[in-house]
């Protein structure tokens, strides 16, 4: 296959089965020499935050002279952006001749899989290949049953924030839901948690160390001193008497970094012993991930922020920050329909003075007089409308004063970021 062929078969799988589960990626991988249990893994589970935890905690093993993979999902731009070593996307070539092994492996042995899983198989084997000093795995959806929890013992386990999202398949309630994510959590592991857990959610997780025999370590809350929102230069923060600055923004952001200044300590007491204060201090610095209060200046449409918020704690978060711009927000939002829309709308209506409502154009899609249904039915008094076009919705916001707000769904963040920079090729 070449590149687009590879894209086109990635997705024509389906797109998550637990029919399929894991039973038919460990027999894949079985067929293709079982390239994960060749890799040490850092693997990461929780609601939110995930992604930002993973591209720092890759950013610190770097800093220290390690050959870093790192797994994480979705995308924003382009599907290579999921597998990456040492910060370099995959290549097209090597993503269509991997993938056109694997996809060998699957006709000959009757290996089918998801899409995720199939993904998952791809990464492992690519790491393999590349001879990855240590891999970090981000979870896709929960953890116990989750794709790349086929591997045997990671060298560390992170659990970030844990709440309420994907409940139709996690469970109902924060017990239910931290219950699957610790499910990433075998005999004897390095527990990472981050600081500001529910009770409901520690409770769960002490528990599964205390079974486990696993080791629990919960990051303290970081002391904020700048959550670098106003000048955009990434927030800053102390941790056990040092100071730290991050390229990424938002007051949450210090209490993912807390996390892995914790994970790099104890991978550093695990055998990684070129980690030290000063490359863990450097690699949380230089860590940055698109579609995470992504702050862009533009010429055409003025300030813009692009967030991939789209559960109700992530929202809440996202709302605080946007209070403290203090500034006129324009929404631009979009959710799928299997979210909890009420809540997470609720959360972010506080913080905006308008809401264009778009949709996407997907199977869990929600359609946009729905979602305006559900704002207005928060707020009653709230300034929305309803544009099904999700780059028309983008113009009609960003033409407000003030600055507009992306948020609701990662593939909106992602359809927004490709626009702009479309914009941005074309000026040049």
């Amino acid at each position: 296959m070449n590149y687009t062929e590879t894209i086109e078969y990635i997705h024509s799988r389906p797109k998550f089965s637990r029919v399929l589960g894991n039973k038919a990626l460990l027999k894949l991988l079985g067929h293709m020499g079982d390239p994960q249990k060749e890799l040490k893994c850092i693997h990461i589970a929780g609601t939110n935050g995930k992604g930002s935890t993973a591209v720092m905690t890759a950013s610190a093993l770097m800093e220290a002279g390690y050959k870093t993979g790192l797994f994480t999902s979705p995308y924003l731009r382009r599907f290579n952006e999921r597998i990456r070593i040492d910060g370099a996307e995959i290549a097209d070539d090597e993503l269509a001749e991997i993938a056109t092994y694997v996809r060998r492996v699957i006709e000959e042995n009757d290996a089918a899989v998801s899409e995720f899983a199939l993904n998952t198989a791809v990464a492992f084997e690519y790491f393999r290949r590349k001879g990855a000093d240590y891999v970090v795995l981000e979870t896709g959806l929960g953890g116990r049953l989750d794709a790349t929890n086929v591997i045997d013992a990671p060298e560390i386990v992170i659990l970030t924030s844990i709440g309420l999202d994907h409940t139709q398949y996690l469970g109902d309630t924060i017990e239910k839901i931290a219950a699957e994510k610790c499910g990433i959590i075998k005999k004897n592991s390095t527990v990472v948690v981050c600081p500001g857990q529910p009770v409901e959610a520690r409770s769960v997780i002490k528990r599964f160390c205390a079974d486990t025999g696993s080791k629990l370590i919960e990051a303290k809350e970081p002391c904020i001193t700048d959550d670098g929102l106003r000048s955009g230069r990434g927030a800053e923060f102390e941790y056990d008497g040092e100071s730290y600055r991050l390229s990424l923004l938002g007051g949450f952001q210090p209490y993912n970094a807390a996390t892995v200044i914790e994970a790099a300590r104890a991978l550093s007491k695990r055998g990684a012993d070129r980690i030290t204060a000063e490359t863990i201090k450097t690699g949380i610095e230089k860590a940055y991930l698109d579609g995470r209060f992504d702050l862009i200046r533009s010429d055409e449409y003025g300030d813009i922020i692009i967030d991939g918020a789209h559960n109700p704690p992530a929202m809440s978060e996202l709302a605080k920050s946007l209070k403290k711009l203090e500034r006129t927000v324009n929404l631009v939002i979009a959710m799928m329909g299997d979210k909890d829309a009420k809540s997470a709308a609720a959360a972010i209506i506080k913080a905006a003075d308008s809401a264009t409502v778009t949709e996407i154009e997907a199977p869990r899609g929600m359609a946009a007089e729905e979602l305006k249904a559900i704002i207005l039915g928060e707020d009653p008094k709230a300034e929305v409308v309803a544009e099904p076009d999700p780059i028309k919705a983008f113009k009609n916001a960003a033409k407000r004063d003030g600055i507009t707000c992306v948020c609701g769904s990662i593939y909106l963040a992602g359809m927004i970021e490709r626009y702009l920079d479309s914009i941005a090729q074309h000026s040049d």
